[in-house]
């Protein structure tokens, strides 16, 4: 049995779809599966897929008849059977050894979970580090990974983990959403025992117009509001933190879907969308049942504005004059 399942979506991709491949292929982990899903390409990214398959016996391929990146990770998370899995984006690449230190870093911690750094790659082949890159290993707290995630001061993104296969058994990538890492990963870092962390950067992310992350779609920062505001249940619900802590956490998500709301509404399309500024109105109203304290005077003050005086927001903070 593979130790490590890997799950590469893809989307039409063809472009770079080799160099991914290729750059898991190259793992000095060699007991791994490599499983991808393509997802009603129309490139030629499906045949690429395929013909994989007869170079690399490590290799499957799934062909869906449904769209979605969700849909994929959870049809190559069921056709997989490594006990660890990980996940790998079409247009970016992995470090050679990404994979064997995480799961020794994972298993040397006795975690669940083992995070590494990233890096942005653009166009002209520069990269931009995000990170000290110290290479030490750390094993931490489910409660601290969990907090920095959703401060952001952890990546939340599935790409930069290894996880046990166990921690999908409750629930998988929620289907026919955008910012389905957003919605999970830390849940599932929550039910972690203890999580490694490498500080050295692995993952590659490649900056290129088109890929989901950049985007202009209005519909999938509707998406990302919603992500963001189904945080604030997690926070009131667990018992991982304190009530200053709750409180911290409770004022960056009001802050995060103020800031999302007020991106949406300044974008030159967004009078298209009147069903979902209503409903991204409504859930700001409800965040005035909060206290005052925790989430702040300028917060709560933007609050009222937007659920009573809503005009008189609008006019001043949408850069079009178009009432909704």
């Amino acid at each position: 049995m593979p130790q490590v399942a890997i799950i590469i979506p893809v989307h039409n991709t063809a472009a770079y779809l080799k160099r991914c491949v290729e750059s898991v292929r190259n793992q000095t982990l060699k007991d791994i599966e490599i499983i991808l899903v393509d997802n009603l390409s129309s490139d030629g990214s499906a045949q690429i897929c395929d013909d994989y398959v007869l170079v690399d016996s490590r290799i499957r391929t799934l062909h869906l008849t449904v769209a979605g990146l969700s849909v994929a990770r959870n049809a190559g998370i069921a056709a997989s059977v490594a006990p660890y899995i990980g996940f790998v984006d079409s247009d970016d690449w992995i470090e050679a050894t990404m994979y064997e230190d995480l799961l020794k870093t994972l298993v040397s911690c006795g975690a669940d979970m083992s995070y590494c750094n990233y890096c942005y790659e653009y166009a002209d082949g520069h990269k931009e580090q995000l990170y000290p890159n110290s290479g030490k290993i750390y094993s931490l707290m489910p409660k601290d990974v969990v907090r920095d995630i959703l401060l952001d001061k952890v990546s939340s993104s599935s790409c930069t983990k290894l996880f046990k296969r166990n921690l999908f058994d409750s629930f998988t990538f929620p289907e026919g959403v955008c910012y389905e890492d957003h919605l999970t990963v830390y849940k599932w870092a929550s039910k972690c025992k203890k999580i490694g962390w490498i500080d050295k950067s692995y993952y590659n992310y490649l900056q290129r117009e088109g890929s989901i992350c950049h985007s202009p779609d209005l519909r999938k920062l509707y998406d990302y509001f919603l992500a963001e505001y189904d945080r604030l249940a997690f926070v009131e619900s667990t018992t991982l933190f304190n009530t200053k802590e709750r409180g911290i956490l409770t004022a960056r998500v009001v802050g995060h879907c103020l800031w999302i709301f007020n991106t949406f509404i300044r974008k030159p399309n967004h009078t298209l969308y009147k069903q979902e500024i209503k409903a991204m109105k409504l859930r700001l109203h409800d965040f005035l049942s909060l206290s005052k304290d925790v989430i702040g005077p300028q917060s709560y003050k933007r609050l009222r504005k937007i659920s009573y005086f809503w005009p008189l927001y609008y006019l001043t903070h949408c850069s079009r004059r178009n009432k909704v």
